[in-house]
């Protein structure tokens, strides 16, 4: 079965109306033949997954071909906006979803900035996109009328340089009258750790979306036109203000997001003694990276569309750049200092010294630029061995041209500068560069190169797959810090706090903290106060951040919380849980979804779409070949203590984490095997797919631990039945296989014309051993 197949048996169940105010359409891109095509999707998507990441899961399980490759062009690449888009504050962002290539999960991530809101306001919730264009591509977009245009022109830019042309060319301003998703030199040369730009910074940087739209042939999905007015300003209006309030008013944000951005958190990890370093064989680094030492070059701040928050900190080091925004905005701040209190009083008075990265009074377009955010500070500062705050900025401003998403990057170098050490690779693989830890000047080359695949650089865009690409041997995967073939997403090193270590283990989309961290684990405040904790995450939790009590409480409210704000389309730093426990929460967003929708929805309601949308989630990872085994760790963290801080001596220990697992799996509803018991993946597929039959095996089965399975892909018989069985369950072939294993449909024994015996939605199906005997 072909794309177009699936896509045409999608839209029979789809509609040729809104199925409730505020809905958008569902734009299907045929790239190869420049065809689309509009529908709106069940009123049961919303009422099961809401919008953007939810309602992409939809339509990726119903279009996926898990035996084809990521890049195939078969394999669709979906955005999604969310259900409040553009019409609640903070409310700015949606999802790329797809395979991803860089992992052996889903491909699915989150970004903001401008494109999100104006895909919503001009009458599109979701573009889904497949087929290899003929020729590089330009999507525009305005309002009812859509253009394949050439953009040969374009070829070779990157993100700095495409913005500029677009706007000459098409007479517009991004962000005013155009918003722009476009990918650089690295996704039109397949980088698997290429992320899609949505602006100066703006990336969808997880799981290799750039290397996948780049597969597509389509270089920038423009949308031309100012946005319209949200259809229900008025009705979301009042509640709107208690949201800006709630945000605006939290300590962090007002105190830390709004003043330095997410720099501010390096602290707290470097005091704790938690902070990747050197590919995480260490977890301590210097104070020269503390938020405060990038004061001088701080010159304000920006935001997403219509953010009240504004937290993305800009950065100029050349001798007309301005700084001291945010100067000394977190002295005595203690909260931000952790367990060592006393550190909230120390501040660096960091002067401007920057004069040129070869200090030699010259200065180029890298050296002012938007960000750095924490994960690109970490990433680029310990974890591969740099410690001067210049070198970091300089550093982001080239990622964000290259288009590179700076988690799996700087973790690719970090892999490869310890692979160096090891003496498992040398100067004849990386063409004489040399990779020791704290190379600059080697590091940002490798950037350069990377883009361009040429030379080492090529490893290095092969991201997390190097060992099975063949550019290393394979006992480097023992010092890869990947989970599903993920690099970590973060610098925060989990060893001490074991809810970040579950979650990590358990993200459905690999080793990414964004999906479920339970930041306020090291908030001793929340940890002193048992009964607000038990009230916080639905169920009792440990005090102790290194303990191992009741974190799959903390990890499975973080993980249905945060679904459910990408759903809506929040921004995670102003959804409750990720960083203060009185940020807009699933209540509030009940309120607006209901108020927008005219469907009445409960927080209660939203909580459980948040576990629908993580199920369907494991769902599509069954499917690409995950199990329980692959919600792990890297085996540093189970083997290797901490050797600094308050929590030294600290590692995971296999077995209590094991244990902490099952009991994730118990409080989710999924089984051994880590997907939706029978009862919830039943419930799921009426609205995934419309069909559902239960088959009871004659005992456990690989992959199948409990005997009773659901096949949710409508088959029309029973022949069809079995070989949709052994797709399902690859590992369980030869069982499967048994021809001693009848088959009764309803109760009724078939014992001939399988392939006349029709199944319907609802049936349920016993395989049944043959007994025989003389």
């Amino acid at each position: 079965m072909n794309i177009r197949t699936k896509v045409e048996q999608l839209c029979a169940r789809m509609h040729d109306e809104p199925q409730f105010p505020t809905q958008g359409l569902t734009l299907f891109v045929d790239l190869e033949r420049r065809e689309t095509r509009r529908k709106y999707l069940p009123r049961d998507v919303l009422q099961t997954f809401l919008g953007g990441r939810g309602a992409n899961m939809y339509l990726l399980y119903n279009l996926l071909q898990e035996e084809r490759d990521a890049l195939d062009p078969e394999v669709p690449l979906i955005f999604g906006a969310g259900t409040l888009t553009g019409d609640m504050p903070a409310a700015t962002r949606g999802n790329f979803t797809s395979r991803s290539p860089e992992s052996d999960a889903i491909l699915d991530t989150n970004g903001g900035d401008y494109f999100p809101s104006f895909v919503k306001r001009h009458g599109y919730d979701h573009i889904v996109l497949y087929g290899l264009a003929p020729q590089w591509t330009l999507l525009r977009i305005a309002h009812d009328e859509v253009q394949f245009l050439d953009a040969t022109p374009y070829v070779g830019l990157d993100n700095l340089e495409i913005p500029g042309a677009i706007e000459r060319d098409f007479d517009c301003t991004e962000r005013k009258d155009m918003a722009l998703a476009r990918i650089t030199s690295a996704g039109e040369n397949l980088a698997l750790c290429s992320g899609i730009m949505g602006g100066i910074k703006a990336i969808w940087a997880r799981g290799g979306g750039g290397a996948k739209m780049g597969a597509l042939h389509l270089k920038a999905i423009m949308v031309h036109g100012k946005p319209g007015d949200a259809p229900k300003v008025a009705e979301l209006k009042a509640h709107n203000k208690v949201i800006g309030k709630k945000i605006t008013s939290t300590s962090v944000i007002k105190n830390a997001l709004k003043q330095v951005g997410t720099p501010f958190l390096y602290k707290p990890s470097r005091v704790l003694g938690a902070l990747g370093t050197m590919n995480n064989q260490k977890t301590a680094w210097h104070e020269t990276l503390d938020a405060d030492n990038f004061d001088p070059y701080r010159p304000g701040m920006d935001g997403c569309y219509k953010c009240p928050v504004h937290c993305r900190n800009l950065n100029d080091m050349t001798p007309e750049g301005k700084g001291g925004w945010g100067s000394a905005a977190l002295k005595g701040l203690k909260g931000n200092a952790s367990y060592d209190k006393a550190q909230a009083d120390i501040e660096h008075g960091k002067e401007r010294t920057y004069n040129g990265i070869h200090g030699d009074g010259q200065f180029d377009k890298y050296d002012k630029g938007d960000g750095p955010e924490y994960v690109t500070v970490g990433k680029f500062g310990p974890m591969i061995g740099l410690k001067e705050p210049e070198h970091v900025l300089r550093l982001n401003n080239i990622l964000n041209d290259l288009g590179l998403d700076s988690a799996s990057t700087g973790s690719a170098i970090a892999w490869a500068m310890e692979l160096w050490q090891r003496g498992i690779i040398d100067a004849s693989h990386t063409g004489g560069l040399d990779l020791s830890w704290g190379n600059y000047e080697t590091v940002e080359k490798l950037l350069f190169m990377t883009a361009k695949r040429e030379g080492f650089g090529d490893t290095i865009a092969d991201s997390s797959r190097a060992v099975e690409r063949g550019k290393y041997p394979k006992e480097a995967l023992d010092y890869r810090m990947a989970v599903k073939g993920l690099f970590q997403s973060d610098p925060h090193d989990a060893r001490i706090l074991k809810a970040f270590a579950l979650g990590l283990s358990v993200a459905t989309r690999g080793m990414d903290h964004l999906r479920n961290r339970v930041t306020l684990e090291i908030n001793a405040r929340i940890n002193d106060d048992a009964a607000f904790k038990t009230q916080l995450y639905g169920g009792a939790v440990v005090p102790e951040p290194n303990g191992y009590g009741g974190k799959e409480f903390a990890v499975r409210r973080c993980e249905n919380t945060f679904a459910v704000g990408d759903s809506v389309g929040m921004c995670r730093f102003n959804t409750k849980l990720f960083n203060s426990p009185t940020t807009p929460d699933c209540g509030d967003f009940a309120t607006q979804v209901s108020t927008a929708t005219d469907v009445t929805l409960s927080a209660d309601e939203l909580n459980e779409i948040g576990r629908n949308i993580t199920g369907i989630e494991r769902l599509l990872n069954f499917r690409l070949g995950l199990r329980a085994k692959d919600d792990t760790l890297p085996r540093r963290w189970f083997d290797e203590e901490i050797e600094v801080g308050p929590f030294k001596g600290e590692k995971v220990d296999r077995k209590e984490f094991e244990a902490m697992k099952s009991r994730f799996y118990a409080v989710t509803g999924l089984n051994a095997e880590g997907v939706p018991s029978a009862d919830w993946h039943e419930q799921l597929a009426h609205t995934m797919t419309g069909f559902a039959v239960r088959v009871e095996l004659p005992k456990p089965l690989p992959g199948a631990p409990d005997k009773d399975v659901v096949i949710d892909e409508p088959v029309s018989n029973v022949i069809a039945l079995r070989e949709a069985l052994r797709r399902r369950f690859p590992e369980a072939q030869e069982e499967l296989g048994d021809h001693s294993w009848n088959v009764a449909v309803n109760g009724r024994m078939v014992l001939s014309g399988e392939r006349e015996t029709a199944l319907n939605d609802g049936d349920r199906v016993t395989l049944v051993p043959i007994i025989a005997g003389g």
